[in-house]
């Protein structure tokens, strides 16, 4: 009788102790992930990709040649197991939104896939096409900034694709000629330090003029300058070396709200506040030092 009992107080010892169960499909034991390669044309500044797979809001970014790689751990819960098609989206904000699509049968990878093979590698590269490409260009001494001296600024763009952009601009009311406002100044020694730069003013009346929100279209194949003019007295940098970056929304077109959420929050990010550069972005910054 003792060794009965020994024997079967062995056996559970062994069920319990396995990483799998021989008698049932453990969803708990078994390592689901999905991994896969995202290629980006012309990428200037090595920007990664940002990854994320909606139902179960998983968020990752591409190493530096372009791999990603994140486990599936909820797929299979007391509620219920995910069955049907999972998109898979991969996002640079002046690059065109791509996305794959991942096949769930009760909380596994379905064996029939398109995109997928059935233990979730992405079969075929993702090759991400740009919208627009773009580098600043600051048109002044830089180590000698004089007190009141009105500086000149541009963003030199190129576009793949046609494209809709929301950005910032002041309009001068006597003859309604206007240039570019909203620069980012972010410290190279503190990523956390930015400094957003607008352009204000006042008409012939000495009542203050804003910049104002302007939505652009071009065409595919535009080379386009945007000119920005700042007053030196109005930036208030510290000591130190910045990278300058414009403010451009481009207009997505069926963006995900939680592809956006990942980064931070949309109310946030969307706008021109520091959370901006929290969007990955491809653009070529000019950089300043202030003594």
């Amino acid at each position: 009788m003792e060794i009965k009992n020994k024997t079967i107080i062995s056996l559970l010892i062994l069920l319990f102790s396995c990483t799998s169960n021989p008698f049932w499909d453990d969803s708990g034991t078994i390592e689901m992930k999905i991994t896969g390669k995202v290629l980006t044309e012309n990428n200037q500044t090595n920007v990664p990709v940002s990854v994320w797979l909606e139902t179960f809001d998983l968020y990752t970014t591409t190493d530096s040649v372009g791999y990603f790689s994140f486990p599936i751990t909820n797929s299979q819960t007391p509620n219920g197991s995910m069955n049907g098609p999972v998109n898979l989206y991969f996002f640079i904000h002046n690059y065109e939104l791509d996305s794959v699509t991942v096949y769930f049968t009760n909380g596994m990878f379905s064996k029939e896939q398109t995109d997928f093979s059935k233990d979730g590698e992405l079969i075929n590269t993702v090759e991400m096409k740009k919208i627009l490409s773009g580098e600043v260009i600051l048109h002044f001494n830089k180590n000698s900034i004089q007190t009141r001296d009105t500086l000149r600024v541009s963003f030199n763009l190129e576009t793949h694709s046609a494209v809709s952009i929301d950005t910032y601009k002041y309009i001068l009311q006597e003859d309604g000629s206007d240039f570019h406002s909203g620069l980012f100044f972010r410290s190279l020694t503190d990523n956390e330090t930015i400094t957003i730069y607008r352009f204000s003013g006042t008409d012939q009346f000495g009542i203050s003029v804003e910049d104002q929100l302007r939505n652009l279209t071009y065409e595919e194949n535009e080379s386009i300058t945007w000119t920005y003019y700042l007053v030196s007295d109005s930036l208030n940098l510290s000591s130190g070396d910045y990278e300058v970056l414009p403010y451009l929304l481009i207009r997505h077109d069926q963006i995900p709200i939680g592809l956006i959420e990942a980064h931070h929050d949309p109310d946030s990010i969307l706008t021109l506040s520091a959370y901006y550069l929290d969007l990955p972005l491809d653009i070529l910054p000019d950089t300043l030092q202030i003594n």
